[in-house]
């Protein structure tokens, strides 16, 4: 029984980092609600990326530009 428990846990690690490496973890951006805010970004180009990838200007759902001049994050580096 501890082996089964052993292989289903390295099955479910392996899928993880499978997952991370494919680009499955961070590199997707979610747009179906407010998930962000500038505080989540290290770059304004990393915010402009994700306030660009959800719809910009016209569908601001994280509400990243502030004044909507198409600029997200802008006190960011």
């Amino acid at each position: 029984m501890k082996k089964i428990l052993y292989i289903i846990g390295g099955i479910i690690v392996l899928i993880i980092i499978v997952t991370f490496i494919s680009g499955g973890g961070k590199g997707k951006i979610i747009c179906s609600r407010n998930a962000y805010d500038c505080s989540d970004f290290s770059t304004q180009a990393e915010a402009q990326k994700a306030y660009e990838a959800c719809g910009g200007v016209t569908d601001d759902i994280h509400r990243l530009d502030r004044d909507k001049d198409g600029v997200a994050c802008e006190n960011l580096p």
